[in-house]
């Protein structure tokens, strides 16, 4: 049922559309509706009350997630400095003074370590439904930070470069697989590829350190390839 309201937005937009959408009536796309000359719905008078469809289909304005001014708060800055140096040491990564954490009002967190050259960035960021909770935050954005670290000790690690996403990749069976990405094991601490085969729906999961070794030739003897997987490109050099 079309109510008063609705009644008195659909006069407004009119009016909105006629005066601001098109230069000659020919343009309009309702033309054959109005049945006056010269730009009827223009000349509508607005309705003031109300507003009209396109301003009711604008999500209101959220008030901010993250009050800025707490984090100048002495109380505060202790419970987050406590939080950022147990989290920090659970997961290994470097103290260092210049290590950081930037806040958004939006629920953003941003935390940066230092190791001499080397910056560990992890970023974590409140979902707009949820209320910001400023210690899961840290711990999600250092959890990433460390994820960071530990993949680029990784690229060292290894004697070639370790997968990107996107890239397709082949198993020494003669299966083709292209790299979503990586994940972290919640319990191990240990990073794994996430990967599929084109065309098909599952998904498999490999520790980063399996997926990079080599064939196990005593179990594989025939196996002419050194590498459990290896990227296409270079298999095609």
């Amino acid at each position: 049922m079309i109510d008063d309201k609705m009644a008195k937005m659909a006069v407004n937009t009119l009016k909105k559309y006629c005066n601001t959408s098109f230069k000659t009536c020919n343009k309009c796309a309702v033309k054959d509706a109005c049945c006056m000359p010269c730009r009827v719905f223009g000349n509508m008078n607005e309705i003031n009350d109300v507003g009209t469809f396109e301003s009711w289909r604008k999500p209101s304005e959220r008030p901010p997630k993250f009050d800025i001014r707490q984090k100048d708060s002495a109380d505060f800055q202790k419970y987050i400095n406590e939080i950022f140096l147990r989290e920090a040491e659970k997961y290994g990564l470097p103290m260092n003074t210049a290590n950081s954490i930037k806040w958004s009002t939006n629920g953003k967190i941003k935390v940066t370590f230092v190791d001499n050259d080397t910056t560990y960035v992890g970023v974590a960021k409140c979902h707009p439904n949820d209320a910001f909770n400023p210690e899961i935050g840290i711990k999600l954005a250092i959890e990433r930070a460390a994820q960071v670290m530990h993949a680029m000790n990784d690229m060292n690690k290894y004697e070639r470069t370790i997968p990107k996403a996107g890239e397709k990749w082949m198993h020494f069976k003669g299966h083709v697989y292209e790299i979503i990405g990586f994940g972290n094991h919640t319990e191990r601490m240990e990073l794994v590829v996430i990967y599929h085969e084109a065309g098909d729906c599952t998904y498999w999961v490999r520790p980063l350190e399996k997926f990079m070794s080599k064939v196990d030739h005593n179990k594989y003897p025939d196996v002419p390839y050194k590498w459990r997987f290896w990227k296409v490109s270079d298999a095609e050099q």
